[in-house]
């Protein structure tokens, strides 16, 4: 490739000596709007490097310093491909391949790409050219750093997220397949009772993949913020007493679940589904995980309680309607309590897709409430989540 370093600054520059105390103030080397605003560099949350009509560099912030380990006192007033010696993934160097000096003067700057620093480190690198007339030689270089590290948690998250699905799908999928293909290929030879029995393993292993399916919609619309509450009155106490009941009905013994509901409970409007779906969970969770006696508290908290809390994450001081979860069970590390509500997390005991907690934190606070999760009285897990009570906007 012929790559050009005919371009006014940077490109083929020879790098010269430091030059020591080149330090310039807060302001210099920033654009004028941002000059007038008297915004200080190092206050920028990317690393930010602007460089002259000449390639040299007139600024460098503290986040630039961060990213690339150069003090900014060694890169003002250096060409900028001596300051920020970038290559591309193929070892090829970018000011001299991109000649923003010398280039098509119709171009405004770079996209974010990808970049190399030197020892190969990744940074996201983008450029804006600036000029005073249109086709105008460029004025003024600006440069915006980011590192890859928030971009790589986010493509490890769907690498696990799509390795647990295939996981989790494998299975009832492989169970159906089997028992329907069995079916079909020797109908007659089942009686009636091995028929019943093949039939409602696949109907179970239908109903996990369909749940499977339900919390990755319910992950997506999280993520990007769509997750639609229906409000409508709900009892939450009855909604309570209604999953204890699906418990017992299902072979838990009557005596292992308690319920308090403190009396009046002010009226909740929220999405009945959603709510269901956290309760579900947490008793789920705590029936699996934990032992002894789970208990159920529902109460009202004042709209003063609230603005008394030091959890301010509870938001404005408006009434709330608390509930809270707790078994006597041995609990959770204090070590993995900041994990719980993340993804995959799934305690000591293995077992589902470590999605549901994560769920729940999003409904509930899509709801406009919060949740929390400790340590119980009697030693096992305690989660207490609170939703915001009273009509919507548009009934008050």
């Amino acid at each position: 490739m012929d790559v050009r370093t005919s371009g006014g600054g940077a490109a083929g520059a020879a790098c010269p000596p430091v030059a020591r105390g080149a330090r310039q103030g807060p302001g210099d080397g920033l654009p004028d709007g941002l000059t007038a605003l008297g915004l200080d560099p190092d206050d920028l949350p990317d690393g930010l490097v602007v460089a002259d009509e000449t390639g040299k560099v007139t600024c460098f912030n503290a986040a630039a310093a961060r990213i690339t380990a150069v003090p900014p006192a060694e890169a003002i007033g250096r060409p900028l491909e001596c300051a920020l010696p970038l290559e591309d993934l193929e070892g090829r160097r970018w000011w001299a391949l991109t000649d923003p000096y010398g280039g098509l003067a119709i171009r405004a700057g770079q996209p974010e790409r990808n970049l190399l620093l030197p020892g190969g480190r990744e940074v996201l690198v983008s450029a804006r050219y600036v000029r005073d007339r249109p086709a105008g030689p460029v004025r003024r270089l600006v440069v915006q750093l980011r590192g890859t590290e928030a971009r790589r948690r986010t493509e490890r998250s769907h690498a696990e997220l799509i390795a647990t699905v295939a996981h989790e799908l494998r299975s009832p999928l492989t169970s159906v397949k089997g028992f329907t293909a069995t079916l079909l290929a020797k109908w007659e030879r089942f009686t009636d009772d091995q028929k019943r029995l093949m039939l409602e393993t696949v109907d179970a292993d239908a109903n996990r993949v369909t749940r499977l399916i339900a919390e990755l919609l319910d992950i997506s619309r999280i993520d990007s913020g769509r997750l639609e509450v229906r409000k409508q009155p709900v009892d939450i106490a009855a909604a309570v007493r209604r999953h204890v009941q699906a418990h017992t009905t299902a072979g838990q013994r009557t005596d292992r679940f308690l319920i308090r509901v403190r009396e009046p409970l002010p009226a909740l409007w929220a999405d009945p589904d959603k709510i269901d779906q956290v309760l579900g969970n947490l008793l789920e969770n705590a029936v699996r995980h934990g032992e002894g006696t789970v208990t159920i508290e529902v109460s009202p908290v004042p709209a003063r309680a609230c603005a008394d809390s030091a959890d301010h994450s509870v938001g404005p001081a408006v009434e709330r309607t608390a509930v809270t979860v707790s078994d006597e069970g041995p609990g959770i590390p204090d070590e993995s309590v900041g994990r719980v509500f993340t993804r995959f997390w799934r305690g000591s005991k293995r077992g589902g897709t470590g999605l549901g907690l994560y769920i729940v934190k999003g409904i509930v606070e899509a709801h406009g409430g919060s949740i929390t999760v400790g340590r119980a009285r009697g030693g096992g897990a305690e989660f207490r989540f609170t939703l915001p009570v009273g009509a919507p906007a548009f009934l008050a």
